[in-house]
């Protein structure tokens, strides 16, 4: 039998039911025995019967009955319920119970359980205490034959007085005070030891329960599963309703089949796979968020129940397929029959989430690729700029992984095409799908030097028909004249040119310039702003004459340049033509030339671009390859540096030595030469002067 919450609860003989401390029963247990001893309410009626919950009928019972069932050893002085006041030694009798308290002077305070000959003539074997209010374990006289003992609902909080029980095969001690698991060594023939609703906080002393065949510990303060691998006749362990976080340490439990761990705070399971009988599995109201938590379930052929309600992983939607498809044998879960349409159904879900995975795990492959493209492409492009010390922490010490060598990325946003780093600019020719290139409308370029991007001008609008705008960002744009290079895309509806990485965006007047200099675009927006009439007659005040001087400083040969190809043909050969006709001579040709492009100036079609305009021109710079950041490079680039100071210091102070001596080599030459003039005047002194000098310095 099992008390749940105070109540009485029978077990039949043909099954032994178990339960968790929230009262669930779950039948269909076989029926455990030893001999011909079997754990039912007919060969436990005691243990089923209910007991009074008040003791005042104690009075009732004849004094003399309680008396004559204690031994003659201790039967001096007995004290009756009116009793004498001599404080010798006291004995009760409970009504119903025939079981006798009395308490001896040579143990003062432990009481001394005896039986009435006619009860311990009908159940030798077996002994019932509960609900007596016991604070500690009784010494039990002459019970050495005892084979069950229950101490259910008291307040015992250690036990002990139990080393006489050899044969006891039962012992219950279910909702007491026990904070430490002991005095059970001598027990070798123990079989079911019920400890739950107690207050134990560590599995231990139990090296000699080797027979041990049903473990209760739920309800406990429990927080590591440990010391339990010698259990190998273990089948039934129930540890619910404690504080684990890990269920594991099983290996050598060989015989279990029952494993109870509901209401925990479980998060991993992991070893179950390792028991070869293990049936039954209760994982109900822990904290399980995956079934990677219990992936070793899925190895287990054993498997045949399994209950994992009130945990996290239950809320996904296909949390039953999953179960049900990676465990094979299961047969049960959450209390309900699995059918095979249901089994069948796992599957296909299963292979459904399974593809989703792939893809969430693909998307997240790309989405990390792509970070640390942009990362590496803004690391390269700072290095470039001198200004790696700007770099934040995150990118200049992060971890580069699989995607260190990937320092460009390309993608397609709608109808935006982005590029980040220098090399995704071959994303421009290599793209070959004919409805992105059809439907790009913008490309924003970031961490890519604009002298790179100029080249690939004139391509865009014959690459990308539909371009209405660009964007630049971090593109290092710093002067004026890198923005005539725009001139070369022909049309554009708008443009943003980004604070960030663009030193030209600091200057009063770059967009005014910008609108001066693509007047033909007729540009709508800059930076996200609409452009107005005012602007564009400002632009045309502002830089109208610098446009003006810039084309007066031309020669012929460039200002037809700036003409159509089509148009310079035209002008070429008419002005050859008028040449030979008129032999006119070549100063002449010149200023006639002038004269006719200086009337096509006037009669250019709306829409086209000026020739002062024009003439405002950025040459189209072929950048040089990217020099190798490798560590071995820079050490070279380094070196040559070092060796390039070098020279420059000692010319530098060539230089200035050369300098100062041509500041006093007119007074040098002048002192020497009056020195000279001096001595010839003076021969005679100045040649014994020199003798006595010489003999002064050998001697």
């Amino acid at each position: 039998s099992r008390s749940i919450k105070g109540n009485r609860v029978p077990v039949t003989p043909n099954q032994v039911s178990t339960y968790d401390h929230s009262g669930t029963l779950y039948p269909q247990r076989k029926v455990y025995g030893v001999g011909t001893l079997a754990f039912s309410n007919k060969s436990f009626p005691n243990f089923v019967e209910s007991r009074p919950s008040s003791r005042s009928t104690l009075n009732n019972t004849p004094t003399q009955t309680c008396i004559n069932a204690v031994p003659q050893s201790h039967t001096s002085g007995v004290v009756t319920q009116s009793g004498d006041q001599n404080g010798e030694e006291k004995s009760g009798c409970l009504p119903g119970d025939r079981v006798v308290f009395a308490e001896s002077p040579s143990a003062p305070g432990v009481p001394i359980v005896y039986r009435l000959p006619e009860e311990k003539a009908a159940n030798p074997d077996r002994l019932n205490l509960d609900r007596r209010r016991l604070t500690i374990c009784p010494i039990l006289e002459g019970e050495e034959n005892l084979r069950l003992l229950n101490f259910q609902h008291n307040s015992i909080a250690r036990i002990q007085h139990l080393s006489s029980l050899r044969r006891l095969i039962f012992l219950d001690l279910y909702d007491n005070r026990i904070e430490e698991i002991s005095g059970l060594s001598t027990l070798s023939s123990l079989r079911v030891l019920m400890l739950g609703k107690n207050r134990i906080s560590k599995i231990e002393n139990l090296n000699n329960l080797l027979k041990l065949d049903v473990l209760d510990l739920h309800g406990n303060q429990i927080k590591e599963l440990e010391n339990l691998n010698h259990l190998s006749e273990l089948r039934v362990l129930n540890l619910a309703g404690n504080q684990l976080t890990k269920a594991c340490n099983f290996l050598g439990m060989t015989s279990l089949t029952e494993l109870n761990l509901r209401r925990n705070k479980i998060q991993y399971v992991g070893e179950l796979d390792h028991l070869p009988k293990l049936l039954r599995l209760f994982l109900s109201y822990n904290d399980v968020r995956s079934f990677e938590s219990i992936r070793c379930l899925g190895a287990s052929q054993s498997l045949q129940e399994l209950a994992l309600d009130g945990n996290p992983f239950t809320a996904e939607p296909s949390y039953k397929q999953i179960v049900i498809d990676q465990l094979a044998s299961l047969r049960q879960l959450d209390l309900k029959r699995i059918t095979e349409d249901e089994r069948r159904m796992a599957s296909i879900v299963v292979r459904k989430e399974e593809e989703k995975k792939k893809e969430c795990t693909k998307a997240q492959a790309m989405k990390e690729r792509r970070r640390m493209a942009i990362q590496n492409a803004e690391k390269l492009w700072h290095e470039d700029n001198k200004v790696a010390e700007n770099l934040s922490e995150s990118n200049a010490n992060g971890k580069l992984g699989e995607f260190e060598n990937v320092s460009h990325y390309t993608e397609v946003e709608v109808d935006t095409l982005r590029l980040y780093g220098a090399p995704a600019l071959d994303g421009l020719e290599k793209n070959n799908n004919v409805h992105n290139v059809q439907s790009i409308t913008q490309i924003y370029f970031k961490f890519i030097p604009f002298d790179c991007i100029v080249p690939h001008f004139p391509k865009l609008r014959v690459r990308f028909p539909a371009l209405q705008g660009l964007t630049f960002s971090f593109s290092s744009i710093s002067s004026l004249k890198q923005l005539n290079a725009l001139s070369s895309i022909r049309r554009l509806d708008f443009l943003t040119l980004s604070p960030e990485g663009n030193p030209v965006t600091n200057f009063s007047l770059w967009k005014y310039y910008l609108l001066y200099r693509l007047s033909h675009f007729n540009l709508r927006k800059i930076n996200d702003v609409d452009v107005t009439m005012t602007d564009t007659i400002l632009a045309e005040q502002l830089f109208s004459s610098l446009g003006n001087v810039t084309l007066q400083q031309f020669d012929v040969s460039r200002l037809l340049y700036l003409l159509p190809d089509v148009r310079r043909k035209q002008v070429l050969s008419h002005c050859d033509s008028v040449e030979q006709k008129k032999n006119i001579s070549l100063k002449q040709a010149e200023e006639r030339k002038k004269a006719v492009i200086s009337a096509e100036q006037k009669n250019r079609p709306s829409g086209t671009e000026a020739l002062s305009v024009s003439a405002l021109a950025y040459p189209h710079l072929q950048p040089a390859a990217r020099p190798k950041t490798s560590t071995s490079n820079r050490c070279a680039l380094s070196t040559c540096q070092q060796l390039v100071d070098e020279v420059v210091g000692s010319a530098i102070t060539r230089h200035s030595k050369l300098q100062a001596l041509e500041k006093i080599w007119s007074g040098v030459l002048r002192d020497t030469v009056r020195t000279a003039i001096s001595d010839f005047r003076s021969l005679d002194s100045t040649v014994e002067g020199a003798l006595s000098l010489v003999q002064d310095q050998t001697g």
